[in-house]
């Protein structure tokens, strides 16, 4: 059965922002499994906790910025329950994005219930 009423879909973004709390790089495409993460640089990958938006329209979205460390490709993102180890919940591809030296990317998230 489709779920029929806009309340309901928003109550189902909600509870995917409760439950994917961290957001992390890999440098390669996660899909039913997590990929390859990210690691090393100064200052250090670490996964970044997820503040998602109130749900409108069945949508909760999200920005997240990332220190990448030279040398690194991202190639895919993911979604997680915890900082460290936890459950991997859910990742995609991006447009793949190499650094040749230290920076930072910016990930927005967007999670439509349909």
């Amino acid at each position: 059965m489709a779920i029929q009423t806009v309340t309901m879909r928003n109550y189902l973004a909600t509870e995917y922002g409760v439950r994917a709390t961290h957001a992390a790089l890999y440098s390669t495409i996660p899909g039913g499994t997590p990929g390859t993460e990210i690691s090393g640089g100064t200052p250090a990958y670490a996964r970044k906790p997820i503040t998602w938006s109130t749900s409108a329209a069945s949508v909760v979205t999200a920005t997240v910025t990332f220190d990448v460390p030279a040398g690194a490709t991202v190639a895919g993102v993911g979604v997680h329950s915890a900082l460290t180890a936890g459950v991997y919940l859910d990742g995609g591809a991006v447009t793949s994005q190499a650094f040749a030296t230290q920076g930072t990317y910016t990930l927005t998230l967007t999670y439509t219930q349909s």
